[in-house]
């Protein structure tokens, strides 16, 4: 699923956010044949709590004309998407008994499975800020040639995924690793 200008703004709405999020995490899934099933109160808890962090940190730094940059709101975005945890099951899509056999799983959806069903959560929260911030850098003016030729490796992606499970990782901690992958 491509973010589009206009989304990171859009989602401030709550029930958008909740359609954007749901179409999001469904496309990620399907990338390893897996359905997802969602807390909808969860989901709707992050965007809620994302929303407060956006307007306390704004208010208490008024020197912000143009208010939070992208890395910023995709930090905290990504910060309470993961604390929430929204996403509560990973149902496999291969094992529906009234379908006839299919095909063998690739290799890489084997992988992105393990990842998923070790991370789910994790991953979802990092590649969403992830991506907004793609999309932001690819479309300032002039473009980021970072951002343009940057592929993340699946080490990058596995430790920042265990550290969002397993260690204190503050939404000002994510803006970092955020601006720090496009720099």
């Amino acid at each position: 699923m491509d973010i589009k200008a206009g989304d990171l703004e859009a989602i401030e709405d709550e029930a958008t956010f909740v359609r954007f999020y749901t179409d999001y995490v469904q496309h990620v899934f399907h990338q390893a044949r897996l359905y997802p099933r969602l807390s909808k109160p969860r989901v709707i808890e992050a965007h809620g709590a994302w929303l407060s962090d956006l307007k306390r940190v704004n208010d208490h730094e008024p020197q912000l004309g143009e208010g939070l940059d992208h890395f910023k709101r995709a930090g905290h975005l990504a910060f309470w998407v993961r604390r929430m945890g929204p996403v509560v099951e990973a149902v496999d899509t291969t094992q529906n008994f009234a379908d006839a056999p299919g095909y063998d799983l690739s290799s890489d959806e084997q992988a992105f499975r393990d990842l998923l069903f070790g991370y789910a959560n994790e991953y979802v929260a990092f590649d969403l800020g992830y991506q907004f911030c793609r999309y932001y850098e690819l479309n300032k003016a002039g473009g980021s040639a970072r951002a343009n030729s940057l592929i993340l490796t699946e080490d990058c992606i596995r430790t920042n995924c265990h550290f969002l499970k397993y260690k204190q990782v503050s939404p000002h901690a994510l803006y970092l690793i955020f601006k720090s992958l496009f720099f």
